[in-house]
């Protein structure tokens, strides 16, 4: 009869718990079972149970709430990294990489997203429907619900590309932290952001994923963005008059000028 180490254990049960949180199963924001539960689940002792939520916990793909229990924080090790990592570069560098983040989702939503994709995205835009801004962050600190745009977490979730829902969860994070609070705004009128939500979708039930791009590029531009001591906004990109007509022309349907 072969013999299970001590550490084959802890390996299996780190194995265990990071696999119901990787496939879904456990889903973010959700509470896992306590301890004895998972003790039973996993065949092992509570010892070996809390040395595997301790190393997810630091790899921050778990979060212990006293009183409350363990929740998922994360379904990779990619966003607690992530946040460490993007803490050398500027707001400027990661708000880029943000919009190409962005801008891939809504490309690939078009092509792999199902039908129950496509109703929970167009539930999400008529819960957002008379809101003054796209929800996903603030000039002033509002909280963690700031940052959560359901039908933006609900586009990565139709693209089907789990690192690339990671990815954008980690930037969140880093956003999030204090050195940025103050320095970021959404600039457009909720009328504004409803026409861009309502043109993403189209294109994402239309499975038309150029249309989708066009449209998150032209979202992009204004849904966050830097803004100076003056509360004046920094173009996230340079662009002159010329090029500026062409995007706007491109976007109302008019034949672009040359």
């Amino acid at each position: 009869m072969a013999v299970t180490t001590g550490s084959e254990r802890a390996r299996g049960a780190l194995s265990y718990l990071r696999r119901k949180i990787s496939t879904g199963e456990w889903a973010v924001g959700e509470r896992i079972p306590i301890e004895p539960e998972l003790a039973d689940q996993m065949g092992v002792g509570r010892s070996t149970v809390r040395e595997a939520v301790r190393s997810l916990a630091s790899m921050g793909m778990l979060e212990t709430a006293p009183g409350r229990g363990t929740f998922v924080r994360s379904a990779s090790p990619t966003s607690s990294l992530l946040d460490e990592f993007l803490a050398d570069f500027s707001l400027e560098e990661i708000l880029s990489y943000r919009r190409a983040l962005e801008i891939e989702a809504a490309q690939q939503a078009a092509l792999h997203r199902s039908d129950e994709d496509l109703a929970a995205l167009e539930q999400a835009t008529i819960e957002e429907v008379g809101c003054s801004r796209c929800p996903v962050l603030s000039l002033t600190d509002s909280g963690d619900g700031a940052f959560d745009s359901r039908f933006h977490r609900l586009i990565f979730d139709a693209a089907k590309n789990r690192l690339l829902a990671a990815l954008y969860a980690g930037i969140n994070d880093q956003l999030r932290t204090p050195q940025h609070r103050g320095r970021l705004a959404n600039v457009a009128t909720g009328a504004e952001m409803e026409r861009d939500h309502q043109r993403v979708l189209e294109a994402i039930r239309k499975r038309d994923f150029i249309d989708a791009v066009h449209a998150m590029v032209d979202h992009v531009d204004h849904d966050v963005v830097i803004v100076n001591e003056q509360q004046e906004v920094v173009p996230p990109l340079a662009r002159t008059p010329e090029q500026q007509q062409r995007i706007d022309d491109v976007r109302d349907g008019r034949p672009a000028t040359v």
